[in-house]
């Protein structure tokens, strides 16, 4: 996705390749904004025709298009005048989400730190990419390191240091930047 692009078709993009992340598409909680372009985009992957059962009395149910059962999709909306935050709207578009899992902060948290470990995404700065390629790039390579060689203080119990790779039992140790570029790839990391 380029970083000036927000339009239908980088959004119904964006959100195939997100559900096609997952063996079950149905299993994680999704979270947007409210980009009217992402429920419609969730609706035309994952959208099915349902009925209500029909009792015998009164009209009957019409056939009607939405989301799956088991689908939980919410969005936070933000509301700015200027600058300044007015509001912010927690919006349950599909399924059950919990109290308490409306939260933007991991999302806000992971983009600073990107913004932070990346000169070429900060706001101003003279390490900019002239290339959509050697931007790609260079994230493909934070994202790596980010991944087996950075250990994460939330994932490890006391002294452990555990990477997010570790975690998903990718690996079982804290790669060296020196591994990770010398690495070959194989079908089986460990």
């Amino acid at each position: 996705m380029h970083p000036d692009e927000r339009g239908k078709e980088v959004g119904h993009s964006f959100v195939d390749e997100m559900i096609s992340k997952f063996r079950d598409p149905l299993e994680p909680v999704y979270m947007t904004d409210g980009y009217r372009v992402y429920t419609e985009a969730f609706l035309k992957s994952l959208g099915e025709w349902s009925i209500k059962p029909y009792g015998g009395r009164g009209r009957p149910p019409v056939w009607k298009f939405g989301y799956p059962d088991g689908f939980n999709y919410g969005q936070v909306v933000k509301t700015r005048n200027g600058r300044r935050l007015e509001k912010v709207e927690y919006k349950v578009i599909s399924g059950m989400i919990p109290e308490g899992w409306f939260n933007t902060s991991t999302v806000e948290r992971m983009n600073l730190t990107i913004r932070n470990c990346m000169a070429r995404l900060k706001r101003i700065t003279q390490n900019f990419s002239k290339d959509i390629v050697d931007l790609e790039q260079s994230c493909d390579l934070f994202r790596a390191i980010y991944n087996f060689c950075r250990p994460h203080m939330s994932l490890g119990a006391g002294s452990d240091k555990v990477t997010p790779a570790m975690s998903l039992g990718l690996t079982d140790r804290v790669w060296s930047l020196r591994e990770l570029m010398t690495f070959s790839h194989r079908e089986n990391i460990r």
